[in-house]
């Protein structure tokens, strides 16, 4: 099978975006009451003012270059200090800010500032990063400068938070950066493979008319379209970090149309989907109920979302639900 890939996304909006029970008039609601609510946080305004002062660091050498090395050379936190490399990494940016470096405690005289991070010891890390590194920074920062001025100039849905924190950090210099954007640039490389991954697949692929859920007097939620048997060639095991509950996604094929079947990374039954997609040649058949939906948060291009009552054919299961599965006699 393919390799997992794994990307961060996580914002409030792919939950909007994804979730099959809301019409996109539901969705344009459930959008703005989010924006008045960050807007009343202090994370942004929606009338264009400035945001909240978060002044701008700068550390000497090109940050999203040192993530793509420590990521390359395996920087991990060590046992001691716990917690995710990317906390780690956030952690050794903001203390090798030139802010930071000015408060490190010394044995002269005056007063001494203590550090924010001071229980943190990162004199062992090395902050230079190789010549492919700052090479592949520019490709990467490059390619979102283009993406997003072209998300900006197409769509008039306002821009996530997440995604104004990284037009941000691509519009400073290369060693310049917020404290409250860390968490999207110790990400971004895999961010970008996934991208990456959405970019193939929409070239790939034929892409659903647009999708309006049909009016019911029933509770949406409880919709759920009639199963059908389907037969699909799996594509790309891709891991979203970030999404809570369903950040494992498997995609699939038929008739050049895409399909997506969501997980948590805690389901006890994807190493039953992993075992049948090996022994049947990377081909599923399932009887299921699909519900379109965009590729991801602000997309054009829409795919079918394959609803968790389906039933695994290929080895006679049925799937029950997140944690049980029977033999189907």
């Amino acid at each position: 099978m393919n390799d997992v890939v794994n990307s961060y996304y996580g914002f409030p909006e792919e939950e909007i975006f994804d979730d099959t029970t809301l019409t996109d008039n539901e969705k344009k609601v459930k959008l703005g009451d989010l924006l008045r609510n960050q807007e009343q946080q202090g994370l942004f305004t929606l009338s264009g003012e400035n945001q909240p002062e978060d002044p701008i660091q700068d550390i000497h050498e090109d940050v999203l270059a040192l993530v793509l090395f420590w990521s390359d050379t395996g920087v991990t936190p060590p046992i001691e200090h716990g917690g995710s490399r990317y906390n780690y990494w956030c952690n050794i940016l903001r203390d090798n800010t030139k802010q930071a470096l000015k408060e490190t405690p010394t044995s002269g005289a005056g007063p001494v500032v203590k550090r924010l991070d001071e229980t943190f010891s990162l004199s062992k890390v090395i902050m230079s990063p190789r010549p492919q590194d700052i090479k592949f920074s520019k490709k990467i920062i490059d390619y979102y400068k283009l993406k997003l001025s072209h998300r900006a100039l197409t769509s008039d849905i306002p821009f996530s938070e997440y995604e104004i924190k990284l037009s941000n950090f691509i519009n400073t210099g290369p060693s310049n950066f917020k404290l409250d954007e860390l968490g999207v640039i110790v990400r971004l490389p895999e961010t970008y493979n996934v991208d990456l991954i959405f970019d193939k697949f929409i070239d790939k692929y034929d892409s659903l008319p647009p999708y309006e859920e049909p009016w019911s007097t029933a509770i949406t939620s409880q919709i759920i379209p009639e199963r059908k048997p389907l037969v699909l060639n799996f594509i790309k095991k891709v891991n979203v970090l970030g999404s809570r509950e369903i950040n494992i996604r498997y995609y699939f094929e038929n008739d050049n149309i895409l399909y997506c079947m969501r997980f948590s990374e805690k389901n006890p039954l994807l190493s039953v989907l992993d075992h049948v997609l090996e022994t049947k040649n990377n081909v599923l058949n399932i009887t299921a109920s699909v519900t379109p939906t965009v590729l991801y948060a602000n997309s054009d291009f829409w795919y079918y979302t394959i609803h968790d009552d389906f039933v695994l054919n290929a080895k006679d299961f049925v799937w029950l639900d997140e944690n049980d599965f029977v033999l189907e006699k």
